[in-house]
């Protein structure tokens, strides 16, 4: 047994310091609550309460475990080895890899003692920005990045218009790019998509103009879907938003859903949890599909809504009521049976999926793996809903504390769709799944190899 200990602490505000440290650390990694709570096995909810002192940082298993999930090292919390300078202690053994840090933290200033704190805190701030020598410059320009930032500012070649049925052929073969996880490939597909359903919606006549308008908004939430694969959320919440005119503009409620669908999913990874929810729950109203028989895409569109504002809630520790959204969720999974609605993949296997996410950023692995086991994957209706089952299924066995099932499920993610694990959050999970103490899965630091995870 090593001689971890955790130093006295004079006063009750030490607690506060380590929510101090907490969210430093957090947003060096660039993590927003929801996504550090997901490492960590907390909600968002008591990420945050742990950052502002409404929830004590004291026990040292709590400690170790958020460090482990943030990737620093536990000498920052003030978990010492018997080192003789805290100070020091926590700038030699913070990462070297953080990015820089734009909240600056003001200590009171009362004694002796608070002056050592912002000393600590300052300290820790310096690690954070300095830059370390050694250490190999970041990755080069990710095409999908470029990609995405192309549709914003225009830098594809202008397009003309193009007849609509190519133009619903190119859309098509766009999301088929989507759902199969070619996702390097769609990036080669996506600007000029954009342009060219812009161009045709510009040049037609007013018949026309809506069916391309549609087009056009169905293009612009792909690119927010794949931006958000990718970790650019801001871009993620810009073409979402350029979604909602062009889907108004085509009087079609399905695809006024999915644009709204797109701005809320961005507005939640940037943490606007009630706001997404409001904006989920108050389209979903506008389909007036609560009852009766609406058209299959007017259904799945508002089931879609309910699954996405459950799943805001339980990312922002909400249970009731991320409980209340996903069963009325499951009313219309019954209600719609077997009916297709286009591309559409809301159905009740798709409940079931969410329900695994929802229960594992709520903390309770157990209610999750419950539901991953209730899951069919022969009705899954996409390589990319089955990656997503897997991944979901291996972040629940993971914070169940069985690194080896998370493993398992991530090959099985690997063989269906190779690019799916390459996307950022899933890399940060193997990272934090090679970095967690104890029996490591064999072959696993080859699975981070392959997705490009080590060095994180």
């Amino acid at each position: 047994m090593d001689n971890l200990r955790l130093l006295p602490a004079p006063h009750a505000s030490q607690h506060e310091d380590c929510g101090v440290i907490l969210r430093l650390a957090r947003q060096a990694r660039g993590l927003t609550q929801a996504q550090a709570g997901q490492l960590a096995g907390y909600s968002a909810a008591t990420i945050s309460r742990f950052e502002t002192g409404d929830r004590r940082l004291s026990d040292i298993g709590t400690l170790r475990r958020l460090a482990t999930a943030l990737d620093f090292a536990p000498e920052i919390f003030g978990i010492t080895r018997s080192l003789p300078e805290p100070r020091v202690a926590a700038r030699a053994a913070f990462p070297p890899r953080a990015p820089s840090l734009t909240t600056v933290v003001t200590a009171r200033q009362q004694d002796g003692d608070e002056v050592r704190r912002r000393e600590l805190l300052a300290g820790l701030t310096g690690a954070l920005l300095l830059p370390v020598p050694g250490m190999p410059a970041g990755p080069g320009p990710d095409p999908l990045a470029g990609s995405l930032e192309a549709i914003l500012t225009g830098r594809s070649t202008p397009a003309a218009a193009v007849p609509l049925p190519a133009l619903r052929k190119r859309l098509a073969t766009a999301w088929q790019a989507f759902e199969t996880c070619h996702y390097q490939a769609l990036t080669t597909q996506l600007p000029g998509l954009v342009s060219a359903a812009a161009a045709s919606r510009d040049d037609t006549a007013s018949r026309t103009r809506q069916a391309c308008s549609a087009i056009l908004a169905d293009a612009y939430v792909l690119a927010s879907e794949l931006a958000l694969k990718a970790n650019q959320d801001s871009i993620a919440w810009v073409t979402a938003d350029r979604a909602l005119p062009a889907a108004r503009d085509s009087g079609d409620p399905a695809a006024i859903a999915a644009a709204s669908r797109a701005v809320a999913m961005a507005m939640r990874r940037l943490g606007h949890y009630d706001g997404a929810t409001a904006m989920l729950t108050s389209t979903a109203q506008t389909l007036g599909a609560s009852h009766g028989s609406p058209p299959p895409r007017v259904l799945a569109a508002y089931g879609s809504l309910l699954c996405t504002a459950a799943y805001a809630c339980a990312q922002n520790g909400q249970k009731r009521q991320a409980s209340e959204l996903i069963s009325e969720a499951q009313e219309a999974a019954v209600r719609m049976g077997n009916a297709r609605a286009g591309r559409s993949v809301f159905s009740a296997v798709n409940v079931e999926v969410y329900q695994i996410g929802i229960h594992t950023a709520l903390g309770d692995s157990a209610a999750a793996l419950g539901h991953a086991r209730a899951v069919d994957q022969q009705a899954l209706p996409t390589p990319e809903r089955h990656a997503r089952f897997c991944i979901d299924t291996a972040r629940a066995w993971q914070q169940h504390g069985r690194p080896d099932q998370a493993y398992q499920a991530l090959l099985v993610a690997e063989r269906q769709s190779p690019e799916e694990i390459r996307r950022p959050s899933v890399k940060t999970l193997i990272t934090t799944m090679t970095q967690t103490p104890g029996m490591r899965p064999a072959g696993l630091r080859q699975l981070a190899e392959r997705a490009g995870a080590l060095g994180l």
